[in-house]
């Protein structure tokens, strides 16, 4: 049996999602996708790296056919509209999905997570005109991966931190007749790279990247807004990949340079909608963007704990399974105990996500701090699951056969994203009693606000 196979009822889809926030019917597609992770993706977790040695090429090829296998499987299509043909279904089943995806490659859920974040901005714009463009590449059976860019050079998490409202973005857009013309540079967003690299036998492209800009950054969040860029756009190149300890291949990240890239202004999300540019990145990059990624914890947390339950259960210390020694059940127990909390924790925020009218926007501080606690959480717990793992393997835990060695390498990245830790916590904060700023702010404002040194180096 391959480790991560065994069965646990607690960790069957059936019972580990609660029908007071899930439907049957979410219940059975994400039962579906289990199905499809334990079969088809369990496997090939290695070449997703493509192998000990990283073959790019088996690490490519492996990413875009399962992929591609994801989009048929219609797990790109959950967040369109019905009116344009997509299934448009529940933030909570986003969320299972993603969960699920993880515990085989968490970069695999990000990338059906890029189609998803681009339709969530264009439906809070209400720019059907957009959707009504997209939908036959997003809806069709051909496979095509988006991109959502937000970090620059110099700000680092400065972006996510409501205290800067949106004053620290360089990247700027001028409308100039039917055309908006965008200059900057942005790090770190995934999926991105090269076009070539998005065309084979089982990708049909890359649809481009959803770029956060300002028309004018003293004036923060009124000014901010988001812009789509296409891959091929005049003006527009991308560096080569990063290279990284994790998520080598599954989602690549690059810099982006846009030298007086012209695009048609109808592209601009929140054109003519003044204010509406800050709100979408607040509440639904930002903050709707930290509960996604929350999901993506519990599922890598959950599949080091089913390797380390198969391996403790087959491993014996005189004559007894190492997991009926009581310490070492405690352990298990511990981490069984607090995946089970993250995840009920982020399937309540993806269920409030889903009523705004009751809960309020993803923009407010109440709701950016729920989704903020679901990602530090999940990361603390995924965190934990994957250390305590090892740490019951042993060297077998810290080999690269037995998978928890990628899952550790691989999650850190997932808990920095978006602001990263420590950003998570301020925002709790300041959904407690309210948003405040740091000691001088103000200088910094009248000074004309550049910014030179970023706390951190959050991707996206």
């Amino acid at each position: 049996m391959q480790l991560g196979q065994g069965y646990y009822k607690l960790l069957d889809p059936r019972y580990k999602y609660s029908k007071c926030y899930c439907t049957d019917e979410e219940i059975e597609i994400a039962c579906n996708v289990a199905e499809f992770v334990d079969k088809k993706l369990m496997p090939e977790r290695h070449n997703f790296e493509g192998g000990w040695h990283r073959d790019e090429k088996l690490a490519l090829e492996t990413r875009n056919k399962y992929y591609a296998e994801c989009v048929k499987m219609g797990l790109t299509k959950t967040s369109m509209p019905k009116k344009f043909g997509g299934l448009e279904l529940s933030p909570v089943l986003r969320n299972m999905v993603y969960l699920e995806l993880s515990r085989a490659d968490v970069g695999l859920a990000m990338e059906v997570m890029h189609i998803h974040w681009p339709v969530s901005f264009m439906i809070a714009a209400k720019r059907d005109d957009l959707l009504e463009e997209f939908a036959p590449k997003i809806l069709g059976d051909e496979a095509w991966i988006g991109c959502v860019a937000i970090t620059e050079r110099a700000g680092g998490a400065n972006l996510e931190d409501p205290a800067f409202e949106l004053r620290t973005i360089r990247t700027t857009l001028k409308i100039e007749g039917d055309d908006a013309i965008i200059n900057g540079v942005k790090i770190w967003p995934g999926t991105a790279g090269p076009p070539e690299r998005f065309k084979d036998k089982y990708l049909k492209g890359h649809l481009g990247y959803w770029t956060i800009v300002t028309r004018d950054p003293a004036k923060g969040v009124d000014a901010a807004g988001i812009v789509y860029v296409p891959p091929d756009a005049e003006g527009f190149s991308v560096s080569p990949p990063f290279k990284k300890m994790g998520l080598c291949w599954q989602d690549e990240n690059c810099e982006l340079f846009y030298d007086n890239v012209r695009v048609p202004k109808r592209y601009v999300l929140d054109l003519d909608q003044p204010g509406l540019g800050g709100k979408l990145i607040k509440g639904y990059v930002i903050s709707l963007g930290r509960l996604g990624v929350s999901s993506r914890l519990v599922g890598m947390a959950e599949a080091v704990l089913r390797i380390a339950l198969d391996w403790t259960g087959g491993r014996d210390i005189a004559g007894v399974p190492v997991r009926e020694r009581s310490y070492f059940a405690s352990i298990l127990a511990e981490m069984a105990k607090r995946i089970e909390v993250a995840r009920n924790y982020m399937l309540m925020c993806s269920w409030q996500a889903g009523h705004p009218e009751m809960y309020g926007p993803p923009e407010s501080p109440e709701m950016q701090a729920k989704f903020s606690a679901a990602r530090s959480f999940a990361g603390d717990t995924c965190m934990f699951c994957v250390n305590k793992a090892m740490e019951l393997m042993g060297s077998y835990g810290y080999a690269y056969d037995y998978h928890v060695e990628k899952y550790m390498r691989d999650y850190k990245i997932i808990q920095m994203v978006l602001g990263g830790v420590q950003r998570d916590i301020l925002d709790i904060a300041q959904g407690l009693y309210g948003p405040f700023k740091w000691s001088g702010m103000d200088e910094w404002v009248r000074q004309g606000g550049l910014v030179t040194e970023g706390f951190g180096g959050a991707r996206y």
